[in-house]
C-alpha cells in the first residue's frame, strides 16, 4: 500500500478535525467528496486509519494526576501474561509499553489523586513477579498527542528524500 501526497493531505485534515465532511476535505485539497470518501475507505481497509475517537480533558473529569510507572518483573511468562491482563482491564492505566533495558514495562497512568495513585501502586506491587516500581509524577504537560500532524509532515519529507 502506497500513501501518496493526496492521502497525506486527507490524513492531515482528518487529524485536525475528524468530523469534517468528505466534501469539505475535497474542497480544501481539490478533490470531489466521493473521491475523498474512496481514499478514506482505502486508508481504513489498509489499516492506516485505525479508527476515530474523541479526545477528553481528563483533568476536567477528575483525573488530573498523570504519572509514569516503571515496572520491573522477574517472573514467568504466565506471570507476565497475568500482569498484562490486569493492565488491559485497569482504566487508570492509559498506556503500557513492553520495554528493553532495566525495566520490563512502562505505564502511563491518570488518577484522581495521590491517594488513588498509591492504591494503584499497592495493587501493582502485589502482582506476582513484580519486583520493583519507580514512579514519576508529571507536574505539567508540555506536549501530548495520540499521533501528530508533524508525523504526517515527516512522512512526506521522508518520501521526498527517498525520491532523490
Amino acid at each position: 500500500m502506497t500513501v501518496d501526497a493526496i492521502d497525506l493531505k486527507i490524513l492531515e485534515k482528518l487529524f485536525e478535525d475528524g468530523r469534517l465532511s468528505y466534501a469539505t476535505i475535497g474542497k480544501d485539497i481539490g478533490l470531489t467528496g466521493p473521491s475523498v470518501y474512496s481514499r478514506v475507505q482505502r486508508l481504513e481497509r489498509e489499516g492506516i486509519i485505525k479508527g476515530y475517537t474523541t479526545l477528553l480533558a481528563p483533568e476536567k473529569l477528575g483525573f488530573g494526576l498523570t504519572a509514569f510507572i516503571r515496572v520491573t518483573m522477574q517472573g514467568t511468562a504466565e506471570q507476565e501474561d497475568s500482569f498484562e491482563q490486569f493492565v488491559r482491564k485497569e482504566a487508570q492505566i492509559l498506556e503500557c509499553y513492553d520495554v528493553d533495558g532495566e525495566d520490563t514495562y512502562l505505564l502511563k497512568v491518570r488518577t484522581a489523586s495521590p491517594q488513588m495513585l498509591r492504591q494503584l501502586l499497592i495493587v501493582l506491587r502485589l502482582i506476582s513477579g513484580v519486583t520493583r516500581t519507580i514512579t514519576t509524577i508529571a507536574l505539567g504537560r508540555v506536549k501530548e498527542e495520540l499521533a501528530s500532524a508533524a508525523l504526517l509532515t515527516k512522512t512526506a519529507e521522508v518520501r521526498d528524500e527517498q525520491a532523490w
